[in-house]
């Protein structure tokens, strides 16, 4: 394993590995992929938090608001986010996550598995980027755009990250992404349960998406043993709590 390095700075990150000449879109199939990568706040954080892609309001954002204003665009997602992150006790309750997305920024970090912005075009040949889309990116061409960007952002984290924070709890993603981490870590990956991982140095969990069109969202905050969404939040409780000390945030 290379020696571990910051991640990307705050900003937008110059990266070109996926595309061809000076393009800044390109189609993979049924897939397109747009080059707009960023990173948000700290660079050497103590946790990490991972959505898949852009969605199309942050993609929008990108071009056209504060770079600030990107990552998780809208009040219902930013509001989510905090009572998921508030949830596993990253955040304490009087907290909310809208100003760690800066570049003073020093205890997390913002970004995605694939940093550009990846859509698919649907039966009805519309182009979609959340739900069902996701598995199907760790499975079909434009998987080379995944392994790749993940190969070069995330094979290497530095070693104050403790814990990466996974937006998205559905079982085929959450295995998707588990196989692709344990493929770039090979024996220094260790598997914990269905939402939980290690590598070196950092334990991965997967915990619902803030996206207003997850459904599941209310019942996996209740935690319900009786339900699965529920029982995804038990067991990743379970692997924070393993953490010592657990990464809880303290009152500002």
């Amino acid at each position: 394993m290379p020696e571990r390095t910051a991640l990307p700075p705050h900003g937008p990150i110059r990266c070109r590995r996926c595309f061809t000449s000076d393009r800044e879109i390109e189609e993979i199939a049924l897939w397109q992929v747009v080059n707009d990568p960023g990173a948000w706040g700290a660079q050497q954080p103590d946790i990490l938090i991972l959505g898949f892609s852009k969605g199309f309001t942050q993609a929008n954002a990108y071009r056209t608001a504060p770079f600030e204003a990107v990552p998780f665009k809208g009040k219902v997602m930013r509001a989510r986010l905090t009572e998921v992150l508030r949830r596993i006790g990253v955040l304490n309750d009087s907290e909310t996550i809208d100003p760690r997305f800066s570049a003073g920024e020093r205890e997390f970090g913002f970004g995605s598995l694939v940093r550009c912005s990846l859509s698919r075009l649907n039966a009805r040949g519309e182009r979609e980027c959340t739900g069902e889309v996701m598995p199907k990116a760790f499975t079909e061409p434009v998987q080379v755009v995944v392994r790749r960007c993940t190969q070069t952002y995330l094979a290497n984290l530095p070693a104050t990250i403790r814990l990466v924070v996974m937006l998205g709890s559905g079982s085929p993603y959450s295995k998707g992404c588990k196989n692709l981490i344990r493929s770039l870590y090979g024996a220094e990956f260790r598997d914990i349960n269905e939402v939980a991982y290690e590598t070196p140095g950092a334990l991965w969990v997967h915990v619902a998406h803030p996206s207003p069109g997850n459904g599941f969202f209310s019942r996996w905050m209740e935690g319900a043993s009786s339900d699965a969404s529920g029982i995804k939040l038990q067991r990743a409780l379970e692997a924070i709590a393993k953490l010592d000390p657990p990464p809880r945030r303290k009152a500002a």
